[in-house]
């Protein structure tokens, strides 16, 4: 059951130079943000102007969509690690997508997530992470549950062992904690499988989800809307409201002031993907 009396409308600020965002982070006044169908990391303002853009991977992607599909790495998760790096992860659903890049004082270097991948893939009937954050000292990783099984989860992994890891330019199994399910209920009979993470101010763990039909977390299908939740201390699901305009939301990001950032993905390479914003005080009401 969804617990806010009505949907949390979104506010739109603008598009972006990408079809297809898949997530976001905010540092100061800048706002971070990768493409799944992108080798780049792009940055912009806080309301939406473009400023820059850093090269993740090497090389081109191909114009036609069934070529990029099978050749893109997949960038799905961002997160900002503890001395401000920015580490975006491939999702891991294929072998093509099993690569992340580490931005550190403007030099980027490729992560090869492999290794903890193919511990995850043996854990998951389909493997697809899409999101990413640091919760003290772990940090966690979200099963998108939209393939085989609908298997949503959150994946803990040590903190201390992933900054070791990445030194080697890598992602270990050894750095894996725990698995833990997450239950989400349908959005209008389609269900719901997790797109991002981000912490607020306070600290508190949201979460967004969408719903999309197919059964695939390869092939993409019709797209019933999106929600945004949030944790508790225990990492059950405490809040959860739906989402107005009905878009696939992929990406969070909190600003510093509470004003939460948010982005979609059309699933068309014709169409600019929106930012969207929800002030502070409105996401509060929407809780009431």
């Amino acid at each position: 059951m969804l617990t806010s009396a009505k949907p949390l409308s979104l506010g739109l600020i603008g598009h972006l130079r990408v079809s297809a965002a898949s997530a976001l982070v905010c540092q100061g006044q800048s706002l971070w943000l990768v493409a799944d169908d992108a080798l780049s990391l792009q940055r912009y303002s806080l309301d939406g102007v473009w400023q820059a853009e850093l090269a993740l991977l090497s090389g081109e992607l191909p114009a036609d969509p069934v070529a990029r599909k099978r050749l893109k790495a997949d960038f799905e998760a961002l997160l900002t690690l503890p001395d401000g790096a920015l580490l975006a992860l491939g999702s891991g659903s294929t072998s093509q997508r099993c690569r992340g890049g580490l931005v550190q004082a403007g030099q980027v270097r490729v992560i090869d997530l492999s290794p903890l991948y193919r511990r995850l893939a043996g854990h998951f009937q389909e493997l697809n992470l899409e999101g990413a954050v640091v919760v003290g000292a772990q940090l966690l990783l979200a099963q998108r549950g939209n393939g085989a099984g609908g298997e949503n989860a959150l994946v803990f992994l040590n903190l201390p062992q992933v900054l070791l890891d990445l030194e080697r330019g890598q992602l270990s199994a050894a750095a894996l904690l725990r698995i833990l399910p997450v239950q989400l209920p349908a959005l209008d009979g389609m269900p719901l499988g997790l797109t991002d993470l981000c912490l607020d101010p306070s600290g508190q763990l949201y979460f967004s989800a969408a719903a999309e039909a197919g059964g695939s977390s390869y092939l993409d299908g019709a797209c019933a809307g999106s929600v945004l939740g949030r944790f508790e201390e225990n990492f059950g699901v405490a809040r959860l409201a739906s989402l107005a305009p009905l878009v696939k939301i992929e990406g969070l990001a909190f600003q510093a002031d509470g004003r939460l950032l948010l982005v979609a993905d059309a699933d068309d390479p014709l169409l600019a993907s929106p930012l969207f914003a929800v002030a502070a005080q409105d996401l509060a009401a929407c809780w009431e």
